[in-house]
């Protein structure tokens, strides 16, 4: 079935290292407007030989770039945000209305940093840019954990079977 793109989220929590999973409680990233996907499409690597006539191809690496995630720019969320410094973060990417990723999640180890977007023109929102660094792979983890919306700005992730 298919879903919309209301309540699409990151969320965040410090990350610890040899921690065995991604359980924890997170906070909301930031109030997105926009979300990038935390996963890109392989590199093709072309293997043509001039006894073909059309090319072909074989998939290549990932690229792992930073992203951008878009959002009004709220102090709140800014200066959060930035108190982080270059500390690593799990961040959880939600995908489905319910706000707690019924659809999919994704989550990685990230640093992350928040800007103001530049201002564009009179008589609009003002909006920041919260990038994000990737230090892992992002994985799909869609069954192995659940996620539970506290109602205050944090969600509870525990890992499914324990």
């Amino acid at each position: 079935m298919a879903t919309t793109s209301y309540l699409c989220r990151a969320i965040r929590k410090a990350h610890v290292d040899n921690q065995s999973d991604f359980a924890g409680t997170y906070s909301l990233l930031v109030r997105a407007k926009s979300m990038p996907s935390p996963v890109t499409a392989p590199n093709t690597v072309e293997k043509t030989d001039l006894e073909d006539d059309c090319q072909t191809f074989l998939m290549g690496i990932k690229t792992s770039d930073a992203q951008e995630i878009t959002g009004n720019l709220e102090k709140s969320y800014l200066q959060g945000i930035n108190a982080l410094g270059n500390a690593e973060q799990d961040v959880m990417y939600l995908y489905g209305s319910d706000g707690v990723g019924n659809v999919a999640k994704y989550v990685r180890t990230a640093q992350v940093s928040a800007t103001p977007s530049d201002v564009g023109g009179v008589d609009e929102v003002v909006e920041m840019t919260v990038t994000i660094v990737p230090t892992t792979v992002a994985e799909e983890v869609t069954d192995l954990y659940t996620v539970v919306d506290n109602g205050d700005g944090t969600f509870t992730v525990t890992k499914n079977g324990i």
